[in-house]
Parts: structure tokens; sequence; C-alpha cells
């Protein structure tokens, strides 16, 4: 009788050192991103191209290149969704996330972050995003920030054209670039 005392007290100590652990591991310390490049002025080129959420979220999915990722843009918010499946069960991950700073990278705060309804701080839900995620190159998360980061280069092999992101104006259907050279 004895014996299950102490082999249930080793469990509860094993799943004790796990919860430290995932906490310790996935509780990082991310800022909200700075708006470093909202003070960017384009470059005098004589070309400016406007395009439309639609037009913006197929060349953003094009560049990712992931069935079980996938963005979309409207007037009320741009959203991040993931569908990965772990163990046999699909997990859902839904980020809101608004644009911050544009010129040679787009800068997107994640500001609301869903992974299957868990109950994480967003620190922690960020982390494992971060972690888990494969994105190809020019599209990446920062280490110290929520943040999603679209390189510029992106939308120039994209459109086809050298450009830089001028301004991001969603909420009116309006993302404006300059063309560079």
């Amino acid at each position: 009788m004895n014996i299950w005392k102490w082999l249930f007290m080793g469990l509860l100590l094993v799943n004790a050192a796990i919860v430290i652990w995932l906490f310790t591991a996935l509780g990082g310390d991310y800022q909200d991103p700075s708006a470093e490049n909202d003070n960017y002025i384009p470059e005098e080129s004589g070309i400016e191209v406007k395009m439309n959420n639609d037009a913006m979220e197929s060349i953003i999915n094009d560049a990712i290149d992931d069935e079980s990722l996938a963005i979309t843009i409207d007037e009320e918010q741009i959203a991040l969704d993931v569908v990965r499946q772990v163990i046999g069960l699909s997990i859902e991950t839904s980020v809101e996330l608004e644009p911050v700073s544009t010129g040679e990278e787009v800068v997107f705060e994640l500001v609301d972050i869903n992974i299957s309804d868990l109950p994480l701080s967003q620190n922690m839900m960020y982390g494992l995003i971060k972690d888990q995620s494969d994105l190809p190159e020019g599209i990446s998360f920062r280490d110290d920030e929520r943040a999603l980061v679209i390189d510029s280069e992106v939308f120039t092999e994209q459109l086809e054209w050298d450009v830089r992101v001028d301004s991001i104006d969603y909420e009116n259907d309006e993302w404006y670039f300059s063309i560079t050279r």
C-alpha cells in the first residue's frame, strides 16, 4: 500500500516538472513592435502603385505557399489562420494582425492570438507559433517582438517590380507602393 503513495508522489513531481518546463520554455517576454519605419519617405520615382486588399491577400498567400497557413485581408481586419495536425488532432490558430510599419519591410503586430481556445498568455502562444512555423524566405517572426515581418523583396518577386511599401490603409482597401528603380 505504501508503494502506491510513493509512485503517486513521483508521478505528481514529474507532472509538476513538465508544467514548470513548459512555462519557462514558452514564457518569453515579447514586446509590441515599434513603428520604426512609419516616418519612411518614399524615393521620388514618379511611379506609385496602389493595390487593394484582395490583391495583397493573393500576393502574400502565393508567397507563403503553404496550404495550412492563410492570410485574409478585408476592411475589418488582417488575420492569419493556421491549421496544423498534431497527434491526429486539428489545432486551429487564429491571429489578428495590425500593420505598424512599412518601407523595406512590412511589420505586422500580432494583436490577438488564439490557439484552439487554450488558456495561455499571448506571449506563450506567440512562442508556440514562432517555434512551430516554417515560413519561406522573406517572411519571418521576430525574436524579441510579437511581430510578423514581410520583406519588401516578397512583393518585388510577386509584382516583378522593385517596390517599397509606402503605406497601408486596409480599412479603406488601399495599399501604396512606390517603384524604386
